[in-house]
């Protein structure tokens, strides 16, 4: 994966669609995707954040890229305009190295609302 989410190659079939790609990235949906490439961005970083903590620059590098991409799309939320996650690597009760996400206000209030929603999308 390159070091921010980019658009897909045309014809490349070994990395998935990002969210903010879809035709669909609307609305509530717009929300939900981001949570799925965010999600993908974490995982990415998450096995080397213990071993070479550095990688939490290029993680964090990648979220902020992709709440730029969300926010400059049309048709979703406001949510997204001015807003930032910000990446900490913290010990789970395991002694797992973690990546968690801190979501900026609006971006937070959004996404509860999603959750209390029910989560209504594709």
């Amino acid at each position: 994966m390159s070091n921010t989410p980019q658009a897909a190659k045309p014809g490349s079939t070994n990395q998935p669609q990002w969210g903010y790609e879809r035709a669909d990235c609307r609305g509530a949906n717009a929300l939900g995707l981001f949570i799925d490439d965010l999600q993908r961005v974490l995982d990415t970083h998450e096995a080397d954040i213990a071993a070479q903590p550095a990688q939490l620059y290029e993680a964090q590098a990648q979220a902020n890229e992709l709440v730029r991409r969300y926010a400059a799309l049309d048709g979703v939320p406001a949510a997204f305009s001015g807003q930032s996650v910000t990446l900490r690597a913290a010990r789970n009760s395991a002694g797992t190295v973690q990546l968690v996400p801190l979501f900026s206000a609006a971006l937070k209030q959004a996404l509860i609302s999603l959750l209390n929603a029910g989560g209504s999308r594709q």
